[in-house]
């Protein structure tokens, strides 16, 4: 960059004694080497800008528009605050233009352009001799969600690690409690009727409670010894009718209609049929159990390129905001009665698919799931070449 710039000031020493030719031939040069650079700035994936001491825009590439939402193309004199909306950026920018020969780093939340996370470098520097900053602009949003991703699993696995010791070493001291119910309700027998009656009912109350507690040890049990997942081509709408018809005399029972909207493209395609159909009930309790009045669970399926989208949108009461980000977490529930591993096992089967669950929800109006799963077909076997000689044998 150095021997450049030297050469450049050479040829300004000497313009004068420059014939035109030699004039426009290095102009030109000059030229096509900023629109080089600007093409090579345009394509990588941090927004970079550049500004002199006071804050006004003297270049920025197009990830740098994109990144934090200039809203107008630049002007002779921009001063960078005024090109952005966002609060965020706003104060990070005039917070670091009250001392512009610091170089600070901060990462910010931003909800203009769009919700994203940020990370923005302020960097002094020093251009033809003059104070200048660079501003770099880093999305993190795919990083961070990434992030978030992994320690969500990571959580969930460690839950289901702990609950499945856990459970285990409960199911020894339910066995025996059962075994001693027995021997209480034989000892009662030998006792008058009226006495028999009054030890009776809490013997029973204590069974219940008893059996309550061994169903959900079974079913942290069942959630932690999960059998290998089997992929085979199936028909996903007809996994959805299936789940329905397993459904059917529940839903009428708590007065929820269900309406299918099936796209009959949708082709057949790798996946667990027994885990994929588990899921779609898990899911559809979940929204049957959102309207206790009743009310309709509309449930889609779509076929998008390579994608299968599926709906589940209820009436219901819908997920209040603080409960939203936690709610396929093993164990996280929101009912008295939820053992809240339906949603989880729900996540991770989405997950062993290669697929994705999302979640929108508003108090009052209800819930919708959306399920993206890739359309996996079966790898083609190419044909072995035949040996030699094996066409005469024939």
């Amino acid at each position: 960059m150095g021997t450049k710039v030297d050469f450049i000031d050479k040829v300004l020493s000497r313009i004068g004694r420059l014939d035109r030719e030699s004039v426009q031939s290095y102009v030109g040069g000059l030229v096509r080497g900023r629109r080089e650079a600007e093409e090579i700035l345009d394509h990588i994936d941090e927004g970079v800008i550049l500004l002199d001491r006071e804050g006004f825009v003297r270049y920025a590439n197009r990830r740098a528009f994109l990144t934090l939402g200039f809203q107008r193309f630049l002007k002779e004199r921009s001063q960078i605050v005024e090109l952005t909306e966002d609060p965020a950026i706003k104060k990070f920018l005039r917070e670091c233009l009250k001392e512009p020969s610091r170089t600070v780093t901060g990462e910010l939340e931003v909800l203009e352009p769009r919700e994203m996370s940020l990370r923005l470098h302020w960097i002094p520097l020093e251009v033809e001799g003059k104070e200048a900053v660079l501003v770099r602009a880093e999305n993190l949003t795919q990083e961070k969600a990434k992030s978030d991703e992994e320690a969500r699993l990571r959580r969930i696995e460690g839950l289901i690690r702990l609950a499945g010791g856990v459970a285990h070493e409960i199911g020894n001291p339910l066995n025996s409690i059962r075994i001693h119910l027995e021997l209480l309700k034989k000892e009662f027998a030998k006792l008058p009727k009226p006495r028999q009656s009054t030890f009776k009912r809490f013997v029973d109350v204590i069974s219940s409670e008893t059996q309550r507690l061994d169903d959900i040890i079974r079913s942290f049990l069942k959630a932690t010894r999960r059998p290998p997942i089997r992929f085979r081509k199936e028909s996903l709408n007809e996994l959805l009718q299936d789940a329905i018809g397993l459904l059917g005399p529940e839903m009428e029972n708590q007065r929820v209609r269900s309406k299918l909207l099936l796209d009959e493209s949708l082709p057949p395609f790798l996946l667990d049929p027994d885990r994929l159909r588990q899921a779609l009930i898990n899911l559809i309790k979940n929204s049957m159990e959102a309207m206790p009045k009743g009310g309709e669970i509309r449930i889609s399926t779509k076929a998008k390129e390579k994608l299968c989208l599926i709906r589940v949108e209820d009436q219901g009461v819908g997920i209040d905001e603080r409960d939203l980000p936690h709610i396929f977490e093993a164990y996280y529930t929101t009912k008295n009665e939820g053992s809240g591993l339906g949603l989880a096992q729900v996540y991770e089967t989405v997950r062993e698919h290669g697929g994705r669950i999302d979640v929108k929800s508003e108090r009052g109006r209800g819930t919708v799931f959306t399920i993206a799963l890739p359309i996996r077909e079966e790898k083609l076997s190419f044909p072995l070449p035949k040996r030699g000689g094996e066409e005469k044998s024939r």
